[in-house]
């Protein structure tokens, strides 16, 4: 009886051995809870560059008056909700806690136009590389 549930126990380990049921590369596999805390520790700490990046991205558009005014209204308004953010993926980052994920609660950058949405980390002040911060698989 014994060699029987060892047969079958063999014969159920070397058939389901082969059974792959795991993509190579998940769609959410690079969110991650330390990601999610270097996002919020990063929002806290940078989101004040947001003052520069509207300053620069409303001149090229509008202009250095529309520049002057947007410069405090809309970077205050960015700078705020970036840290806001920040201190609630700080305060969770341990808990998958945006419908069940790791991902950013806020819109980002992709899903708006790059005016309006969020990357994940604060803008870069100088030569910006607009850098993915996610990678992606190419096939």
């Amino acid at each position: 009886m014994k060699i029987r549930h060892l047969f079958l126990a063999t014969v159920a380990m070397v058939l389901t051995s082969t059974a792959l049921g795991d993509i190579q590369s998940p769609p959410g596999h690079h969110f991650n809870w330390s990601r999610k805390l270097s996002r919020g520790v990063g929002n806290i700490l940078f989101g004040w560059l947001e003052y520069p990046a509207s300053w620069s991205k409303t001149v090229q558009s509008d202009g250095a008056v529309a520049a002057a005014s947007d410069f405090l209204i809309e970077g205050t308004k960015r700078t705020l909700v970036r840290a806001a953010h920040g201190i609630y993926e700080t305060a969770t980052f341990p808990v998958a806690s945006w419908k069940r994920t790791y991902r950013p609660t806020y819109h980002t950058k992709e899903v708006l136009d790059n005016w309006w949405g969020y990357t994940q980390f604060a803008p870069e002040v100088g030569s910006r590389s607009d850098a993915p911060y996610s990678r992606s698989q190419g096939w």
